[in-house]
């Protein structure tokens, strides 16, 4: 037991298991913060927008360290897979390095919105919150597709060009 404990630490602690920890965050955090976040704006519950804001701004902070180690992970990921495929990796792990803007803004207008919560701004930061985050779901679903594409190969089948 102890022995498998020690294992999952190790686990952890590798910048190529981490990353995959973090992939999905920003996609069911946001998610799930908007749902909390449209039900509690629904029946007005201060504490619950509160949280749901909360949520929705950690979750789309974590694409930073998600980066990171990414970056960490990338050249162990190339010497484990095929050469074909490493152009492939590299022009995804591009993607998510230049679209990561649009998460730093949710985090930023999520965090705002909280600050503003009380004030007469807070509710029109609060509708840009909801609107901008139902189109960056819609996108990390897409980028998340992306992801899979690349890494799955049972999902789309993918013949490179030589």
């Amino acid at each position: 037991m102890w022995r498998e404990l020690t294992t999952l630490w190790q686990s952890i602690c590798d910048p190529e298991y981490l990353h995959l920890l973090l992939e999905p965050l920003p996609l069911y955090g946001l998610g799930i913060g908007l749902t909390f976040l449209i039900v509690a704006f629904v029946f007005r519950e201060v504490r619950s927008r509160m949280l749901a804001l909360t949520i929705i701004c950690v979750s789309c902070a974590s694409v930073w360290p998600y980066l990171d180690l990414r970056d960490m992970a990338t050249p162990r990921i190339l010497a484990t897979r095929s050469p074909d495929f490493a152009p492939l990796i590299k022009e995804q792990t591009q993607r998510r390095k230049d679209w990561a803007w649009p998460y730093y803004v949710m985090a930023l207008s999520s965090l705002a919105a909280l600050a503003t919560m009380r004030s007469p701004r807070g509710k029109l930061l609060l509708f840009f919150v909801i609107i901008f985050g139902a189109f960056l779901f819609w996108f990390s679903i897409w980028m998340h597709k992306k992801e899979c594409e690349v890494y799955h190969r049972n999902i789309v089948r993918f013949v490179p060009v030589r």
